[in-house]
């Protein structure tokens, strides 16, 4: 049995939110405020809370929708609560199970023509029994007017409720409650747009809990130090302590439930409670003696004493759980066996508390979850089915404080922990684990398989008054394209996992742009500087590569490449193509497959060079993607002043910046290249000499990486710009990230 399928409807940032799941575990990945949470509170409230769900879990772009439902009311005779029911939060469950496990899930089973496979669970609020949502509202608004029948006042003061909303702040629990309708599995879909299938006619709640003896779920969740003040039960009932972290903490209820020898003690047990009994009775001995004179004193006083008035003694009850009840009571050995030499738990570094702890609670899930020690004989209730067939373990950002490496490390054996139990590691055992894990760390990332990732991303804007988000899936986005597929998730792997966590991504041709583009967009570009940008040092003729996979995240996209311009050469009545100067008129192609095959799809150099129909690059139509190239640009040399096309990043920069590039030249350690460049701009009698210069020096042994060293070491780095066609793509980068309509 398996999880196959999870979708979220109107919980927060997640409008319509699909969340595939998979086999073994489903990694949430994303930009930082893009929905993860969103969707691990909702797995909290809707499956393990079953409740708990407030006015502030509402999209609040549906609120909007909501008011006007509830402001019908007052011309309406009766209220049909569906439009409201479906701007609510709702939770849509999809499982697979096969005929074997009917028992486990005949209440699921919409008809008698089930024969195995998906089935379906819809979790929503709906009214109480009994509650007249209508008619309490009306009442509260009506008894607000009466009493202030001008509405607010001068100062903005108004009666409890101003509106719908405000209505339910106070009364959402009071009058909502949680309720499972079954779906029909035919309304199952592989693919599609997210959209809440229709319940059937008629169709009847099965109350709020309709996994019951089918998942077991357990959560670790994200406590950094701002979690709630105050202790708290967590799910499996025992007391959480805000520094639960700690195995301190975390070893009473394991010993309660698993190892408890006053639990159907046996042999070993009853050795270990005489010990206990033994000490018990010896250290009463020693109190005795020891507050003897004190009980003395005090009953000087004449209190307590008489014959009807108890006389005063200490003694002390010793309980096995007691002697871990304090700071200490894990301790790790520091020097072998023997100094003896050990520190509290708390002397270790933040990083070993967290992993630990982590790899602690995942054993104490599973044991939980397989009754394993004197777990089966502890009391049960009498619904109990034994133990449930399905485990759903969520993690959030499990990261917090550990090293690169042991993120990693965590990720690669969380999920064998889980399973790490003799009824569990067979193939065909009966009993699934499924785990899912919320992260903003590239390494964790790169941990799992690319197929188990799912891409929360920002809607871009327009969908209400927050933004929104969608989750795109990985499995599946390059199709039958295996050797893309196998590019890309290698790539990935090797480099590139922060892409997942970016606001925008720029596609770099090589080193010097990988070097001096930082600095660029840091003292020119504020608005694109602030963002959290993934560079992609691909070789920008190569990005089409990764178009799949830019194209589905969705994020603002620049892809900084060469021209490439080529034309054909007659060798000796052999015509083959040579790399060229560009220019105008001379029946050049690119070699770039970009530009040919993606983004602006044309081949021919003279209409490359062509303005882009919005002045600042070309974009694509569909998505928040454009591609910057080189193109004319005016260069200034003496009197004279023309336009030129550069052929690569380094020559449009050296015809930018000039003084820049001689100034570079002129420290100790310059490389051949700069110094070239440097002659170049001094002996070149007009810009066309130059750029010929430069292509000329380019087309031989070029130190791209090293001539971009040289120019940070200039005395003034700011004074460094981009060349216009950097420039172009930068500004329409910052519009995007501004959210501006139309930045092109």
């Amino acid at each position: 049995m398996k999880l196959t399928r999870i979708e979220v409807f109107n919980f927060r940032k997640l409008r319509r939110a699909r969340l595939d799941m998979s086999d073994r575990q489903t990694l949430l990945v994303g930009a930082n405020n893009s929905g993860k949470t969103s969707a691990m509170k909702a797995l909290r409230k809707f499956l393990r809370d079953r409740g708990g769900i407030d006015t502030r879990d509402v999209t609040a772009s549906n609120w909007a929708a909501i008011e006007q439902i509830a402001g019908a009311w007052t011309q309406a005779a009766e209220a049909d609560l569906s439009p409201l029911l479906a701007q609510l939060p709702f939770l849509d469950v999809w499982l697979h199970a096969d005929t074997s496990e009917l028992h486990h899930v005949a209440h699921l089973i919409p008809t008698l023509n089930w024969t195995g496979g998906q089935l379906g669970v819809r979790l929503r609020l709906e009214p109480k029994k009994g509650a007249d949502i209508k008619a309490g509202y009306l009442a509260a608004r009506q008894g607000a007017e009466a009493l202030q029948p001008d509405g607010t006042t001068a100062n903005g003061f108004a009666l409890w409720p101003r509106d719908f909303r405000e209505f339910l702040d106070k009364r959402l629990k009071d009058l909502f409650e949680l309720n499972a309708h079954l779906l029909d599995p035919a309304c199952f879909t592989t693919s599609g747009a997210v959209a809440p299938p229709p319940l059937p006619p008629l169709s009847e709640g099965i109350g709020s809990n309709p996994f019951a003896g089918l998942l077991h779920i357990r959560e670790i969740n994200a406590q950094r130090g701002f979690a709630d003040a105050g202790d708290g039960k967590g799910d499996d009932g025992e007391l959480v302590h805000a520094t639960s972290r700690k195995i301190a903490s975390q070893i009473q209820p394991y010993f309660r439930k698993h190892i408890d020898p006053e639990t159907d003690p046996t042999p070993n047990d009853v050795k270990a409670l005489m010990a206990i009994h033994d000490a018990e009775t010896t250290f009463n001995s020693r109190l005795k003696d020891g507050f003897a004179n004190a009980i003395t004193e005090l009953e000087e006083l004449g209190y307590p004493g008489g014959l009807n008035n108890p006389k005063l003694s200490i003694a002390t009850q010793i309980k096995p759980v007691d002697g871990l009840d304090h700071p200490a009571a894990v301790q790790f050995d520091i020097s072998g066996d023997k100094s003896g030499v050990r520190l509290p738990e708390s002397y270790n570094g933040l990083g070993f508390q967290n992993l630990i702890s982590m790899v602690f609670q995942l054993m104490r899930f599973r044991d939980d979850w397989m009754q394993v020690g004197k777990f089966k004989s502890q009391v049960v209730s009498p619904n109990d089915t034994g133990i449930e067939p399905l485990q759903l373990v969520l993690i959030e950002e499990p990261e917090a404080h550990l090293h690169v490496q042991v993120q990693q490390v965590f990720m690669a054996r969380a999920y064998k922990v889980l399973r790490n139990h003799k009824d569990l590691e067979k193939g065909d055992s009966a009993f699934s684990t499924q785990l899912v894990v919320s992260t903003h760390s590239g390494h964790i990332a790169h941990a799992a398989a690319f197929e188990e990732l799912r891409y929360f991303k920002r809607e871009q804007p327009g969908h209400g008054v927050v933004p929104t988000a969608t989750v795109a899936n990985m499995t599946g986005l390059f199709g039958a394209d295996t050797q893309t597929r196998r590019f890309v998730t290698r790539y990935l792997l090797s480099t590139h996992f922060d892409l997942f966590f970016a606001d925008a991504i720029i596609v770099i041709e090589g080193a010097a742009e990988r070097i001096l583009l930082p600095h660029l967009i840091q003292h020119h570009y504020p608005d694109v500087a602030a963002a959290y940008l993934s560079f992609l040092e691909l070789g920008g003729s190569h990005a089409h590569r990764l178009r799949p996979l830019i194209e589905a995240l969705e994020l603002p996209t620049l892809i900084i490449t060469d021209l490439d311009a080529v034309a054909e050469v007659d060798k000796g009545g052999k015509f083959v193509k040579e790399s060229a100067q560009p220019c105008y008129g001379a029946a050049q192609t690119t070699a770039n497959h970009v530009l040919k095959t993606w983004l602006p799809k044309l081949a021919e150099i003279d209409k490359l060079l062509a303005a882009p129909p919005k002045a600042l690059c070309h974009t694509a139509p569909d998505r928040p993607i454009a591609v910057s190239y080189q193109t004319p640009q005016n260069v200034t040399l003496g009197a004279v002043s023309t336009n030129v096309t550069p052929s690569t990043f380094e020559d449009a920069l050296v015809l930018t910046n000039p003084k820049a590039v001689t100034d570079a030249a002129g420290a100790e350690f310059s490389c051949q290249m700069t110094r070239a460049f440097a002659k170049s701009i001094a002996e070149a009698q007009a810009p066309e000499d130059l750029a010929k210069a430069l292509f000329d020096r380019l087309a031989k042994k070029p130190e791209k990486a090293a001539f971009a060293l040289d120019l940070l070491y200039i005395e003034d780095i700011k004074a460094l710009r981009a060349p216009p066609y950097i420039n172009n793509g930068l500004i329409w980068l910052a519009g995007q990230l501004k959210g501006e309509e139309g930045a092109a």
